[in-house]
C-alpha cells in the first residue's frame, strides 16, 4: 500500500480538482502542488485515566503540502517517544498506564526539506490512583472514661484522598463535638472520653479514582481504682524535698486524697502550705521538717470503688559542718591542723574526704598526713609543697556538706644575693650597698638588717631597719682610712633569715684629722720660753695614720702671721717654744696631720712669758 492509500491519509486529488486546491497547470508542464506550512487540524486533548486501565490513546491530525513530506512526532516531558505510535504518528497509544506515564505530551508536525516551523500542540495526561489505606484502626478499641484516644486512619492515592469521619453513620462535622478533633495525619482524637462516646467510627477515603472505608468499635468503660504504684517507705533529710508515690488506674479517673492520721493534707480541693498533690497522685512535701516524720495514707476513689495504702516517712537531721577548717599559717617543719567538725543524725555514719586543690588526699600514701576520727586533718613536718586550698567534704545519708580553707607554710627568708659594696665618690665617709631581693619564705619581708666589720673587728649592726622595698642602701658614718666588710639579712614574720655572703674588704681613703688635739696646756718656763703640752685627737678622728703635729703661735690680741713649729713624730705631744719676748702674752694652737693633710687647729690658749 502506498502512503496515499493508508487509512486516515489525506485524499488523492483528481485533475479536475487542481485549481480548486490551488495547484497551477501550465501548458507543456506537469502540474505540481504549492508548499503549505504544517497545521494541526485536530489537536490532542487533556485526558485523565485510572491507573490499571487497559490503554489510553492520544490523537493528533495535521495537514501540510507536500503531504508526503509531512511527519508527526510525540514527546513527553521533553523526551521523544518511539513506541506506541500508529497511523504515521497521528495516534499515540499507552498500554496499562501508571503514575509514571503522567506528564505533558507534545505533538509536533514537521515538513521535511522546508523552512517552515513545526506545528505543535500539547495535552496533559493525568493518571488517577484509587485510594488505599496505609494505617487503619483495630476492629475494637477499649478505653477508660476520662482518657484520650487517637483512632488511626491514613490513606494514599493520586490525587491525595480526602478523609471523612462518621460516628454511627453521622458525619463528625455535623456532631460539632469540641472533644472530637481530626488530626493532621488523618486520625481522629477524642479527649476526656465519656460513656456516650461508645459506638462505630468510620473513616472514608475518596478521590477521582474511587472511595474506600474502614471502621472500628470504640468501647468506653468504667473501672474501679487499682494501684499501679503503691506508696513506699521513704527517708529524706531535714530541709530537702520528700515525694511519696501513689499512682492509681481507674475510670473515671480516681480522686486522690492524702492524710496523716485523720488530718487531710492534700486533695483536689484541699491545699496546705508545703504539701502538694502531684499530677501523678503522689504527695510532695517541700521543705521537710523533722516533725513531718510519720505515717501517710493515700486514698483513691471513683464511682466504681475506693482503696488506700500507707507508707512511713523518716526524716534525718541534716549533716552540717559546724566547725569548718580555718585559714592557717604555719612555720615550715611544724604541724598543721585543719578541723572539720559536724553535727549529724546519730542513726547515720559520716565519711570524711579531704581534697587539696581539688585533688583527693590519700592519707595512706603519706606518713605525714592523718585524718582523725573527728575529721581533723593533721599534716606534720610541713613544707612549701603543702601550701594550697584544702576542702573538707562530708558524705552521709543525711546530706553532704563541704568547707574550704587556705594553708600557708612560711619559713625564714633566704639570704639576699649578689651583695655589692662600692665607694661613694661624692661622700668619702659612705659606702653604697646593693643586693638582689631574696625569696621571702612565703611571708612578706618586714625589713633588712645591715651589719659591718671595721678593721676585722666583730660584726655589729649598723642599720637595723632598712625598708622591705629596698634593694640598696647608703651606709654612712664610716671612718676614713679604715677597712670595712658588710653583710645583709632579711627579717619576716618567722624571724631573721640567713646573712648574705660578706662583701670583699673595702678601705676608705685617708682624710685630714677631723678633730684637733685635746687638753692643751701651756706654761711659762723662762722669761723667753713657754712649754706647750697636749693629747692626740680621739682615735676615731685620726682619719688615717698620724704623722705629727703643727704648733703655731702669735702675740695675743694682735692680728698678724703665725709662727709655727713642726713636730714630726706622733708620739711627741709637747713642745718648748723659745726666743719669745719677755713679759708678753701669746696665743697658741696645735693641729695634727696625717698623709692626707693637716687637720683642724685647736682653740687658742694664752700664756705669759716669765718676768725678767
Amino acid at each position: 500500500m502506498q502512503p496515499s492509500d493508508a487509512p486516515g491519509s489525506p485524499p488523492v486529488h483528481l485533475p479536475g480538482q487542481l485549481q480548486h486546491q490551488g495547484i497551477k497547470s501550465t501548458e507543456g508542464d506537469i502540474d505540481t502542488p504549492e508548499s503549505m506550512a504544517p497545521v494541526i487540524v485536530v489537536p490532542p486533548g487533556n485526558r485523565s485515566v485510572v491507573a490499571g486501565s487497559s490503554e489510553i490513546t492520544l490523537e493528533c491530525i495535521a495537514s501540510a503540502r507536500p503531504v508526503e513530506e509531512l511527519s508527526v512526532n510525540w514527546k513527553r516531558n521533553g523526551v521523544r517517544i518511539t513506541s506506541g505510535l500508529h497511523s504515521f504518528g497521528r495516534r499515540l497509544t499507552i498500554s496499562n498506564p501508571t503514575s509514571a506515564d503522567t506528564g505533558m505530551y507534545i505533538c509536533e508536525a514537521m515538513l521535511s526539506g522546508s523552512a517552515f516551523e513545526p506545528a505543535t500542540a500539547k495535552a496533559f495526561l493525568s493518571i488517577v490512583e484509587p485510594p488505599y489505606f496505609t494505617a487503619e484502626p483495630e476492629s475494637r478499641i477499649l478505653v477508660e472514661v476520662e482518657e484520650t484516644v487517637d483512632i488511626m486512619c491514613q490513606a494514599m492515592g493520586v490525587p491525595l484522598p480526602t478523609l471523612q469521619w462518621y460516628k454511627d453513620a453521622v458525619s463528625i462535622s455535623k456532631l460539632q463535638n469540641p472533644r472530637y478533633k481530626v488530626l493532621s495525619s488523618g486520625g481522629l482524637r477524642i479527649q476526656k472520653l465519656r460513656p456516650e462516646d461508645s459506638g462505630i467510627f468510620q473513616c472514608f477515603a475518596s478521590n477521582e479514582g474511587g472511595e474506600i472505608q474502614t471502621h472500628t468499635y470504640l468501647d468506653v468503660t468504667n473501672i474501679a481504682p487499682a494501684f499501679t504504684q503503691r506508696p513506699v517507705d521513704t527517708t529524706v533529710t531535714d530541709g530537702m524535698t520528700a515525694i511519696l508515690r501513689c499512682e492509681v488506674s481507674g475510670a473515671p479517673k480516681p480522686a486522690i486524697t492524702w492524710k496523716r492520721g485523720s488530718h487531710i493534707l492534700a486533695s483536689g480541693s484541699v491545699r496546705i502550705s508545703r504539701f502538694m498533690l502531684l499530677e501523678s497522685g503522689g504527695l510532695q512535701i517541700t521543705p521537710v521538717f523533722i516533725q513531718d516524720a510519720g505515717n501517710y495514707t493515700c486514698y483513691a476513689a471513683n464511682t466504681e470503688g475506693s482503696l488506700n495504702a500507707s507508707a512511713t516517712l523518716t526524716v534525718w537531721n541534716r549533716t552540717t559542718i559546724v566547725h569548718p577548717p580555718e585559714d592557717r599559717v604555719v612555720i615550715k617543719g611544724t604541724m598543721a591542723t585543719l578541723r572539720c567538725g559536724a553535727t549529724h543524725d546519730p542513726r547515720i555514719s559520716l565519711r570524711f574526704v579531704w581534697k587539696k586543690d581539688n585533688t583527693i588526699i590519700t592519707p595512706s600514701s603519706s606518713s605525714r598526713i592523718v585524718v582523725e576520727k573527728d575529721g581533723s586533718l593533721l599534716i606534720s613536718q610541713t613544707w612549701s609543697g603543702d601550701i594550697g586550698d584544702y576542702t573538707c567534704e562530708i558524705i552521709s545519708e543525711g546530706g553532704n556538706d563541704s568547707r574550704m580553707a587556705r594553708l600557708e607554710v612560711i619559713e625564714l627568708p633566704h639570704a639576699p644575693q649578689n651583695l655589692l659594696a662600692s665607694l661613694n665618690s661624692s661622700h668619702s665617709h659612705t659606702v653604697m650597698l646593693s643586693w638582689v631581693r631574696p625569696f621571702d619564705g612565703n611571708s612578706p619581708v618586714l625589713y633588712y638588717i645591715v651589719e659591718l666589720s671595721e678593721n676585722n673587728s666583730p660584726w655589729k649592726v649598723h642599720l637595723s631597719n632598712v625598708g622591705p622595698e629596698m634593694t640598696g642602701v647608703t651606709v654612712s658614718g664610716l671612718t676614713p682610712a679604715r677597712t670595712y666588710q658588710f653583710r645583709v639579712c632579711a627579717v619576716n614574720q618567722v624571724g631573721k633569715g640567713q646573712y648574705s655572703a660578706e662583701t670583699s674588704r673595702l678601705m676608705l681613703p685617708e682624710e685630714p684629722p677631723s678633730a684637733p688635739p685635746k687638753n692643751i696646756v701651756a706654761s711659762g718656763r723662762t722669761n723667753q720660753s713657754i712649754m706647750v703640752q697636749w693629747q692626740p685627737p680621739p682615735e676615731t678622728e685620726h682619719n688615717g695614720v698620724l704623722h705629727g703635729y703643727i704648733l703655731r703661735y702669735r702675740l695675743a690680741g694682735l692680728p698678724g702671721e703665725y709662727q709655727q713649729r713642726n713636730i714630726t713624730s706622733p708620739e711627741v705631744n709637747y713642745c718648748l717654744v723659745t726666743d719669745l719676748i719677755i713679759w708678753t702674752q701669746y696665743e697658741i694652737q696645735v693641729a695634727a696631720y696625717n698623709g692626707a693633710g693637716l687637720g683642724v687647729f685647736s682653740r687658742a690658749v694664752t700664756e705669759y712669758t716669765l718676768q725678767g
